[in-house]
């Protein structure tokens, strides 16, 4: 049956159309081919990197093969990427020029995409190994070293002597502290250092560093002599510092007072007590040494105890006179002019510097020239030596006949208390003229006259006026006589006054002439006798055969020290 003419014209618009969707699908799908394409084909950047070689950027559809390497004189080393940061994964030599290479393909189902293959490459330089800053450096005593980078690193190898270390850091940094053993003040050493400034560098070359720690900490007194006997005791450290540990200190002899810190350099005591140091002082302040006495801000300390020595001035000899004399100990009297307002501890203190005025008189109508003689206002000389070991004999103190400290407060005690010698006043005059005698006189009084025996020619008896500084009831005497023939006797009632010579019994046929090896030999009743009425401090004259013409005893005006 043939078509009609309207079925055909019907078929022909069928078929049109038909190709029409054909074509257009075709054409979408050579569209979407292209779009695909594109959006399949990787991109990537290949940028710096502050912590690798180098930064790579990519955007790709799917997962992309990448390969990527250093290269240099030749050598390759395939690269880390960790986020897109391309690390070597082993240690390349610091400060060399090479070149990051990264190869980029997509996977094989986008094989068909054009240009799915992709090479980068930038030009890199390998950071050189830090420097550092300083060569020299001053080391605190702690157990480690501080030391300085131009550049930052991130590992450091160092060697000390044969002990190597290695320090990693988390970060890069630019200074670090080296840990080693402590050193001592003034210890000098070297470190041999290598530094890479990122883990994947190798260490650079050596370097060295020369260290020295602090110098021992030092003191010093700003002055050795104290004028008055409450001046402050400064005390100067060559360093500030960070503990000073005052309740180490020490001070000798014992003066109540408390330190003060005037800056982290400067320390003073003060002394509370109203006596002060006293006079004729010697105070020595003790500091201990080492981590248990004073430590510096960077960690010094002394390097042996420090002793600082100071000194403050002799009282008045005047004063000492009259107080020795109003206490009983001297062959004189004192008697001051108009009143004396010294009726407390503190004034008697104020007198011991400015002597108030008055007279000194003769104590007794008769007494030797000799000691007369002696006798000299305002002059510290044998006779007021003599009174003071007397004075600290009575009251128990070290027999060295020096009026220091204890001494003047012991005697302002005294006086203010109206306490006396309680003994009278002794004196030993010996004469070589022929016949040797001994006279002793107590208070003014001739109460012995005896022959003795002084010094043969070859060993003399000391001439001059001496007190007694030791007394023994008995004594085995030991020495070498003249002819080389050594000697033990026993001897009785000894009182030594110069060296080896003392007044002393020893059994003899006869006496009053030269027979000792120099000492004043008396019978034994008699140096018992003698024994008996001297102690400590007692002056013992020995006189030439031609003794001096003595003077009378007329009042002496005391003169200002």
């Amino acid at each position: 049956m043939v078509p009609s003419r309207k079925e055909a014209r019907q078929s022909r618009h069928h078929v049109h159309g038909a190709r029409q969707i054909g074509f257009v699908i075709a054409f979408i799908m050579v569209v979407g081919l292209a779009v695909g394409a594109v959006i399949a084909r990787p991109r990537a950047r290949l940028g710096p990197s502050r912590h690798g070689l180098a930064h790579l950027t990519m955007t790709a559809l799917g997962a992309p093969h990448v390969q990527s390497a250093f290269i240099y004189h030749h050598q390759v080393f395939p690269l880390n990427d960790r986020r897109g940061r391309l690390t070597p994964n082993q240690s390349v030599p610091p400060g060399v020029h090479g070149l990051v290479r990264v190869r980029i393909h997509n996977p094989a189902w986008l094989a068909w995409v054009p240009g799915e293959r992709k090479l980068l490459t930038r030009a890199v330089a390998i950071p050189r190994a830090p420097r550092l800053q300083h060569i020299r450096a001053t080391r605190r005593l702690l157990p480690s070293v501080a030391v300085h980078f131009r550049q930052a690193v991130i590992k450091v190898l160092y060697r000390e002597g044969t002990v190597r270390h290695a320090l990693n850091f988390s970060a890069p940094v630019t200074s670090a502290r080296l840990p080693l053993p402590m050193p001592r003040p003034g210890q000098t050493g070297r470190i041999v250092i290598r530094t890479s400034p990122a883990p994947w560098v190798q260490p650079g070359r050596p370097q060295i560093l020369q260290w020295t720690a602090v110098p021992y900490l030092t003191v010093s007194t700003s002055a050795a002599y104290l004028p008055g006997l409450r001046t402050p005791i400064t005390v100067k450290f060559s360093q500030p510092l960070a503990a000073a540990q005052l309740s180490r200190w020490k001070i000798t002899p014992t003066v109540a007072g408390s330190w003060h810190t005037v800056n982290p350099t400067t320390y003073t005591f003060t002394p509370s007590d109203r006596f002060g140091y006293g006079p004729d002082a010697r105070i020595a302040v003790i500091i201990p040494s080492g981590t248990t006495g004073p430590v510096a801000e960077n960690g010094a300390y002394l390097a042996s105890t420090a002793t600082l020595t100071m000194s403050t001035p002799p009282g008045s000899v005047t004063r000492l006179q009259q107080l020795l004399a109003e206490e009983g100990y001297l062959p004189v009297s004192w008697h001051p002019t108009g009143h004396v307002r010294a009726k407390t501890f503190a004034a008697q203190v104020r007198t011991i510097y400015h002597a108030p005025k008055g007279t000194f008189h003769w104590r007794y109508p008769a007494l030797p020239a000799t000691l007369r003689r002696l006798w000299t206002p305002g002059l510290f000389n044998v006779v007021i030596k003599g009174a003071v070991m007397q004075f600290e004999r009575v009251n128990h103190l070290t027999v060295d006949g020096i009026p220091g400290p204890v001494v003047w407060s012991t005697l302002i005690r005294d006086r203010l208390l109206h306490q006396v010698s309680p003994d009278g006043y002794a004196y030993i005059s010996v004469s070589e003229k022929l016949p040797e005698t001994l006279t002793l006189w107590v208070n003014g009084k001739r109460v012995l006259t005896s022959l003795t025996n002084t010094g043969i020619s070859q060993t003399p008896t000391f001439l001059g006026t001496y007190p007694i500084f030791e007394r023994l009831a008995f004594q085995i005497m030991k020495g070498k006589n003249p002819n080389g023939i050594h000697y033990a006797d026993p001897v009785h009632w000894i009182n030594y006054f110069a060296g080896g010579d003392a007044v002393h019994g020893f059994v003899r046929s006869a006496y009053g002439f030269p027979q000792s090896l120099g000492c004043v030999e008396l019978p034994i009743p008699t140096a018992y006798r003698v024994f008996q009425r001297v102690h400590y401090g007692t002056l013992v004259t020995v006189l030439s055969g031609k003794g001096p013409s003595g003077r009378s005893p007329t009042p002496v005006v005391s003169k200002k020290p």
